[in-house]
Parts: C-alpha cells; structure tokens; sequence
C-alpha cells in the first residue's frame, strides 16, 4: 500500500481532528487493524467543537516491522441511556449487539452522538436512522459504520 502524496487528497479529518494520512486502497482488508472513532467520548476533547469528542480503539497493537495502516470505523452512541467511555473494542462489539427500544417522546436530538451523525454522516431526524432499526422495532445501542477510508 502507498501513501498519498502531498498532491493526493488531504489527509484524513473528522472535524477538528487529523487521523492521519489516507491509504489509497480505500477497501476494508482483513490484513489492516481497525480504528474505532467512537462518539461520544472523552479521550479527545476540545470545547469548540463538542460534537467531535471521542476515543480512538484499536483491535490490536501492530507487530513491530509490521504495516500499521488501519480500516477506520464509526462507533456512534445511539441509546441516551448508554453512558459508557468505551476503551475496549470487545465492549463496543457487545453494545453494538445489544438493543434499546426508543421511547415515543425519543428525539434526534435525545441520541449521544446527534452532533456526529448530523455533521459527518447527513443524518438529521429519527426517520433517517430507519436502515439501523432492527426487525423488531429496536435500534442497537451503538452503531458501527464504516468510514469509507483507511489511514497509516
């Protein structure tokens, strides 16, 4: 895998933060770690920009000599309920399992990480969260999504 060069497309950013330069293979390989941006968090922190708090897990360290290029993924707190500071990924995999059933008076706004998902993934209503709804009416308390690149 290359790096892009200086000429390529800027490098990576989720809202203030730099996560480091693209890789130009974009496609999730089972070769690369994955980095887990999740949101809400408080490992990263500015007060201008509070939407973008979050923690940075990764599944593993990278073996010494080894490529360290990493598949980026969004972890997005959906249950208001949920107050946990994931450090761990097998704790974020088991609340991306688990479920929560929104309540009626359940608003966008209610969801931990509404900022996030309004800025970078153009979700802006509980309609539009229809395609992570479960079949029995639930939404799982933690979503993971792809980011769509991967970085060094």
């Amino acid at each position: 895998m290359k790096v892009e060069s200086a000429a390529s497309p800027k490098p990576a950013t989720v809202g203030p933060w730099r996560l480091g330069p693209r890789v130009l293979d974009t496609k999730p390989r089972d070769k690369r770690l994955n980095l887990y941006i999740v949101v809400p968090g408080t490992q990263y922190h500015l007060e201008s920009a509070d939407e973008f708090d979050h923690n940075a897990i990764i599944n593993a360290l990278p073996e010494p000599g080894k490529s360290r290029e990493y598949d980026v993924y969004w972890a997005l707190v959906l249950d208001p309920h949920l107050h946990t500071d994931f450090r761990h990924e097998r704790d974020l995999i088991i609340a991306a399992q688990a479920s929560f059933i929104p309540g009626d008076l359940f608003e966008f706004e209610d969801i931990p990480a509404d900022g996030f998902l309004h800025s970078v993934l153009k979700l802006d209503s509980v309609e539009d969260l229809q395609r992570y709804r479960r079949r029995n009416g639930t939404l799982p308390k933690v979503i993971i999504v792809p980011a769509g690149f991967a970085v060094t």
